[in-house]
């Protein structure tokens, strides 16, 4: 059974790349930005369900300035476009820009982290302060260790997608609360354990 209280779930927390999307490194054009099958599908089945779905991403290209607003933008309106091809969409996103060694292109003399960068738990408390939920009515769906750290910081339950980084990037020491093969899986799981 999932450690929240099924009853309360009403908003899934997407991480990205590697589970929205293939990552095959940073995603800095449209056409690289390649949706993984089946994963706009799941997100029609988490909007036809009545969950919100928010984008909580890390985006350190452009701390390495290798990716600008516009670009980025453009990037956001190419999942956007997808997603709608299976009737699906998300509620909102949510990125951090910065990564602590870099700033603006140039390499950082001292390392300076940032609340919002996962496992920071900024954009996940911004997303709750705007729209009203809390982290008990709450899965955050991610690839990589950063994602299940800040769930397990936050206090909500996470699902890890063996997609993307598979929790293999070895920054830090965390585990999600459960596994699943993919999006897709991950969302079957949830609206299996859910009423």
């Amino acid at each position: 059974m999932l450690k929240y209280t099924a009853k309360k779930l009403r908003v899934i927390l997407l991480d990205r790349d590697g589970v929205i999307n293939q990552e095959p490194g940073p995603i800095l054009t449209p056409e690289q930005f390649v949706m993984i099958p089946k994963s706009a599908a799941a997100v029609a089945r988490l909007n036809a369900k009545g969950w919100q779905c928010f984008v909580i991403t890390n985006q350190a290209a452009f701390a390495r300035g290798d990716l600008s607003e516009t670009v980025f933008q453009t990037i956001t309106a190419k999942m956007g476009s997808e997603l709608e091809k299976s009737g699906a969409h998300i509620d909102g996103q949510y990125y951090c820009p910065h990564h602590p060694d870099w700033k603006n292109g140039q390499r950082r003399k001292e390392p300076k982290p940032c609340a919002c960068r996962k496992p920071g738990t900024l954009l996940l408390e911004q997303a709750a302060a705007e729209h009203g939920f809390s982290a008990a009515e709450s899965v955050l769906i991610g690839d990589s260790i950063g994602d299940f750290a800040a769930a397990a910081k936050w206090g909500t339950c996470s699902i890890g997608v063996r997609t993307g980084h598979a929790g293999q990037d070895g920054k830090a020491s965390a585990e999600p609360d459960y596994w699943k093969a993919d999006l897709w899986d991950a969302v079957e799981f949830l609206l299996e354990n859910s009423s």
